[in-house]
């Protein structure tokens, strides 16, 4: 019995020292590792992500940290430029169409303003405006103090192309040939200009 006890007394004793062996010491243990947050984005990161999932392209030559020149391709071999803003001022994200043509030269105006008026009250989201160098546009702003959603940005961006796509050649039709040679590339006029477009 003696010998019983004095084998349990041993093992006892063995493993007490193999735990006490393998408890570290508080000083030596290193400070968890706390997760870095993601960095944040810019404006332009950001939108390329938005543009890649939808299948369009960055012009990385025309844009920049707050404008980003994108081309969405349609399925009959067509594109639609879409320059999109980040209007830091205002806390804004605009998207603006160009390539429609310019009232310079043109006689029939009012004709073209009727029509632009009647368009922006039957579209969706967005609406056409002519711009100081007379110059016409579509444009859609929205608040981007909160991050503006994947299905949001699609919405609205494949909504403005389809809007533009369908409205163009009407808009051409009523300025006729004057406005083919004075019209600027739809680049927000070749993005020369260092600020947003005008309203």
């Amino acid at each position: 019995m003696k010998m019983r006890i004095a084998a349990v007394v041993i093992l006892f004793a063995m493993g007490a020292g193999q735990a006490l062996a393998q408890q570290v010491d508080p000083a030596q243990t290193p400070p968890p590792k706390v997760p870095r947050p993601a960095p944040k984005l810019t404006f332009a990161d950001r939108v390329k992500q938005y543009l890649q999932r939808i299948g369009s392209t960055m012009d990385d030559s025309k844009s920049g940290p707050d404008m980003v020149v994108s081309n969405y391709s349609e399925g009959r071999g067509g594109k639609v430029t879409v320059v999109l803003v980040n209007d830091r001022r205002r806390n804004l994200m605009g998207f603006y169409i160009y390539n429609f043509g310019s009232l310079k030269g043109v006689d029939n105006r009012e004709e073209v303003y009727k029509y632009l008026l009647a368009a922006n009250d039957s579209i969706t989201i967005g609406s056409f405006f002519v711009d100081s160098d007379d110059d016409i546009g579509y444009k859609y702003l929205v608040s981007s103090s909160q991050s503006v959603s994947q299905p949001a940005f699609e919405y609205a961006y494949i909504t403005m192309a389809a809007v533009a796509r369908e409205r163009k050649p009407e808009i051409k039709k009523l300025l006729g040939t004057v406005s083919d040679k004075d019209e600027k590339p739809p680049d927000v006029k070749k993005a020369a200009e260092e600020k947003p477009p005008g309203d």
